[in-house]
């Protein structure tokens, strides 16, 4: 059977509609990738380093959230921060308070009805970006086109709302007198919907849009409008899931924020809310669309003035849940979260840097225990060595996994891929410095059970190869942490050092035996020990020398 002219219309309006809210989400998306990617590593620093207090945190998440327009992005980004450890669950508070703010900056734009001109957007974009070979520029491309997008994708949903609604007007008007009568499902609509959409910007401008065509009242509006502040946490709940307990912190507070926020002014709907609106729209003049972005914009600065005094206790509240796990390691945790490197590659980077740093403090650890036993017989170094060995050998698989993974983004950009293969030369180092240190750790560990001793010249000559290499080790891990080229440089010399020790040392160990100082049985195992110092300052080296090139180069002993 054929469909009835009819029946074709509304399956041709409800296609319209699915497909507008459809581009209306890929535009703010681009936008927003876009967005950060231009903005690059300085997204990640302003708000990594600006947010000691709250009151800068909510400075901060407002600005970033108007420049990528994307409260879900910034509380995404902010999750992903604290669950890398590069941010503390107090400083995340401020920062997810800010993004409720600069989201209200969305509603604002499409209350200012740049529809009619989504087309040009969309054609200047599309020309940035087909005639540009520059890739800065082509995100900017990307930035216009989903502009374009997004305000087109609304046009599209309005005008597919407005054919329904004007040939279902009975039924509209039942199901809007409906939420004025009973504002809680209002409420729950707008949670269920944004939820499922994940964009708070989507539901309030459809919200917008039924507002203005004049059957919705304030008071069926506005719960719409606040049950999208609730359901657009969801994105900071799957953000946060199977993350650390920090990040899942945040995410409570995020939910804990904008439900207070919105029981409180459905209290206060029908006898201060919704009036004082109301007034204004006369007042001001506000077109429809308007005024539901002054509700927007009242709603979230408001609740964020009385939520301000009360943070210590959303954080003594999240901290109740959410109980600590006994002895969690946040760099282990991480590393089995993948999801924060397609999300935000230059956060991930950032958070392997900080394992990175991780497994050197490790090495350092191991390497002074090593140094410690080759001249004391101290009890439990063996067992300790041990579990140094295992946790630097799972270190360097998690974190060598962990890198692995930003090969699958396709735009890698050559600062993200320069250090990815600096971090992943890296941890093979520390990995084998660690090796070494075992293989010392068991040769005096066989010397003390078969009772044998250094003799004096040998346990100088050892412990002056020793503190060279010390210098050696701290610096170039040190050096990584800090990126200081300077300390770096001070690693080379000593390198040359370690490496003329090694056979002088070898030669005079040699002479002691010929001239009976030391047993012949000593021969292999004090040798095999200046070997292995001698391959921990080569492994040290490699690990400063990393850090004083700006390129990454492999070389290798035929093409230097």
């Amino acid at each position: 059977m054929f469909l009835a002219t009819s029946d074709f219309s509304m399956l041709f309006t409800i296609i319209k509609i699915i497909g507008g809210l459809a581009l209306f989400l890929f535009g703010i998306n681009l936008m927003s990738d876009s967005l950060k990617r231009l903005a690059g590593n300085k997204l990640k620093m302003i708000i990594e380093k600006t947010t000691n207090t709250p009151f800068k945190g909510i400075l901060v998440g407002a600005f970033v959230t108007v420049l990528i327009q994307s409260s879900s992005g910034t509380t995404a980004l902010t999750v992903g921060l604290v669950s890398a450890g590069l941010m503390t669950f107090p400083q995340a508070v401020g920062v997810i308070m800010g993004a409720n703010i600069g989201t209200t900056v969305t509603s604002v734009l499409i209350s200012l009805d740049v529809s009619k001109y989504a087309l040009v957007f969309v054609s200047i974009g599309s020309f940035i970006i087909f005639f540009s070979k520059k890739t800065k520029v082509k995100e900017l491309g990307n930035v216009v086109l989903g502009f374009g997008l997004l305000f087109y994708g609304l046009e599209l949903m309005s005008t597919g709302l407005d054919s329904i609604l004007e040939q279902y007007s009975d039924v509209a008007n039942n199901i809007f007198q409906t939420f004025g009568q009973w504002p809680i499902l209002g409420l729950f609509v707008g949670i269920i919907f944004t939820a499922l959409i994940q964009s708070s910007a989507a539901a309030i401008g459809i919200l917008q849009s039924l507002y203005a065509v004049g059957n919705l009242s304030l008071v069926g509006a506005i719960p719409i409008l606040l049950g999208a502040n609730i359901g657009t946490c969801i994105t900071a709940v799957l953000a946060a899931w199977g993350s650390s307990v920090e990040a899942k912190r945040t995410a409570l507070v995020h939910a804990l924020f904008n439900i207070i926020g919105a029981l409180i002014f459905m209290i206060l709907l029908r006898w201060a809310y919704a009036p004082f609106i109301h007034w204004l729209e006369i007042k001001m003049h506000l077109s429809a669309k308007m005024t539901i972005s002054v509700a927007h914009i009242i709603f979230n600065l408001v609740s964020t003035f009385i939520l301000f005094f009360f943070i210590k206790y959303l954080v003594w509240i999240a901290n109740k849940v959410i109980k600590d796990k006994e002895e969690e390691n946040v760099i282990i945790h991480g590393l089995s979260d993948y999801s924060l490197i397609s999300r935000s590659p230059a956060v991930a980077i950032e958070f392997a840097k900080k394992a990175v740093d991780y497994m050197g403090e490790r090495t350092i650890e191991y390497f002074n225990l090593t140094k410690n036993f080759s001249f004391t017989n101290i009890p439990g170094t063996k067992e300790k060595a041990d579990n140094y060995e295992q946790e630097i050998n799972s270190l360097d698989k998690r974190i060598h996994d962990y890198l692995i993974k930003f090969t699958l983004i396709d735009s890698l950009d050559k600062d993200t891929s320069n250090k990815l293969s600096k971090y992943l030369d890296t941890i093979k180092d520390l990995e084998r410095i660690g090796d070494h240190c075992t293989n010392i750790v068991d040769f005096f560990n066989e010397r003390y059970e078969d009772k044998q001793t250094l003799s004096t010249e040998g346990a100088e000559d050892l412990k002056t190869m020793y503190d060279t290499l010390d210098d050696m080790v701290h610096s170039s891990i040190l050096s990584l942490a800090s990126w200081n080229k300077d300390m770096a440089l001070g690693v080379s010399p000593n390198e040359e050092k370690v490496d003329k020790m090694e056979e002088v040392f070898r030669k005079k160990h040699i002479l002691r035996i010929n001239n009976g100082v030391c047993s012949v049985s000593s021969t292999d195992y004090y040798v095999d020990i200046l070997s292995n110092l001698e391959r921990i300052g080569d492994h040290s080296n490699n690990i400063a020398s990393n850090v004083i090139n700006d390129e990454y180069c492999q070389f290798d002993e035929f093409n230097h």
